[in-house]
């Protein structure tokens, strides 16, 4: 079964801010282990809301410490469940 939100967030992480996925899952830490910096934060927080339609803050973002969290609180934004 397909899950959207991880789909479209793992093709946001892949294509916006061109991470490989094979180096990324749930506890990948999005700072430390990917790299992501204040530009890449801007470009995700844009693209997590026109795809996925969830306005989030950089802040929220910044504050989600691995993929895991962002996904989590991508989740809990829209209202969808695993």
């Amino acid at each position: 079964m397909s899950d959207r939100i991880r789909d479209v967030l793992h093709n946001i992480l892949e294509e916006d801010l061109d991470l490989s996925l094979t180096d990324i899952d749930r506890e990948s830490l999005l700072v430390e282990d990917l790299g992501i910096d204040s530009v890449a934060f801007a470009i995700g927080v844009v693209a997590i809301e026109e795809r996925l339609g969830v306005k989030l803050t950089e802040r929220e973002m910044a504050e989600a410490a691995s993929v895991g969290d962002l996904e989590d609180l991508i989740r809990a934004k829209s209202g969808a469940t695993a």
